[in-house]
């Protein structure tokens, strides 16, 4: 007959289980634990205009079918998802190309054994990346997308985002509804968040919750209803500069982005930046940008404002599917912003 004896063990007040001598308090911060890559990756965000470091792009599976009808999936025509898995990977070609790192995140499998990477229905938008979280100095806050057609996409993010080992804050729940491409940072302090259309009053709360904890500001922008997200209508190129179109934006809201000093470059309305969304391009490094090709009239407006205009992509598919190169670009991480760099006289 085997005997088993029991180990000795050490008075609880002397094991490190009950914090005894040998206990060791984690005592970083989550800011200092990603800078050191203790635990996390080193990805986070405070800007929009530093230098772009890595993005995740979400090229669509080439054989996926396209739709009876296109409007049931929130898109403008019949997108050739072939072509547009092609568009994305030569995105990805241009970022790399530009010192930017390029993460995929890779399309759920029809035949994956579990429910949650199984896509149903199949996710005819997870190419519009940015809109499916946001990043901020600490991690990401995984959004709520407000129609039931993209319902389900934010899981995908959420996946590869802890592959990546990037830290989660929060994904907004309840029946609040918050898209990424919302929200833009201003100052390293200040968070703009436009609702309307996508973010509501509920996702701005989730979000500046989460937020103020971090020693963030948030301030509201109301968006016209012809804009989608606020990045549609506001592009901060710059610490002091900021691109919007004129033409849309209320006068509240340039009050708002001049009293957090911005000085702001308008963009008359015009079937480029309407249609062929010339405002939904991508600052690589300072007054430096990606945009979509075919638009020359605003690549001369953004050059006449002072930007240069580092590339432009063909993404004829993405626009049949109403977004641009900014919807399609989440961004992982950029340099951090200084607080003490002067702005431009």
């Amino acid at each position: 007959m085997t005997t088993h004896t029991q180990p000795e063990t050490r008075p609880h007040q002397d094991a490190s289980a009950y914090q005894g001598p040998t206990w060791r308090p984690r005592t970083l911060s989550s800011r200092d634990e990603i800078r050191q890559r203790t635990y996390w990756s080193a990805r986070s965000s405070d800007s929009e205009y530093q230098a772009l470091r890595e993005v995740l792009l979400a090229p669509p599976d080439p054989g996926l079918p396209a739709p009876a009808d296109p409007d049931a999936v929130q898109h403008v025509a019949p997108v050739d998802f072939a072509l547009l898995h092609r568009q994305m990977l030569d995105l990805a070609a241009c970022y790399r190309g530009l010192g930017v790192d390029v993460q995929l995140l890779d399309p759920p499998d029809p035949a994956a054994p579990c429910d949650c990477c199984r896509p149903d229905p199949p996710p005819y938008n997870l190419m519009f990346a940015r809109d499916l979280f946001f990043m901020t100095p600490q991690g990401a806050v995984v959004s709520r997308m407000a129609s039931t057609v993209r319902a389900g996409e934010e899981r995908h993010a959420a996946r590869r985002l802890a592959e990546l080992h990037v830290p989660i804050l929060r994904t907004v729940g309840a029946s609040a509804t918050l898209e990424g491409a919302d929200v833009l940072w201003a100052a390293p302090d200040l968070a703009l968040v436009g609702t309307g259309n996508r973010t509501d009053a509920a996702g701005l709360r989730q979000a500046t919750a989460t937020l103020t904890e971090l020693g963030v500001r948030t301030a509201e922008i109301r968006l016209p209803r012809a804009v989608q997200h606020l990045l549609g209508l506001v592009q901060i190129v710059d610490r002091d500069l900021a691109v919007i179109r004129g033409d849309l934006a209320s006068a509240r809201t340039k009050d708002l982005l001049r009293g957090a000093g911005l000085d702001l470059a308008e963009i008359p309305e015009s079937p480029e930046v309407a249609y062929r969304q010339a405002m939904n391009f991508v600052t690589v490094a300072p007054r430096t940008i990606v945009m979509a090709a075919g638009n020359p009239g605003t690549r001369t407006a953004l050059s006449a404002a002072g930007l240069h205009v580092a590339a432009e992509a063909d993404i004829s598919e993405l626009l049949k599917a109403a977004g641009g190169i900014g919807c399609a670009t989440a961004v992982l991480r950029r340099d951090t912003a200084d607080p003490a760099e002067p702005r431009r006289p």
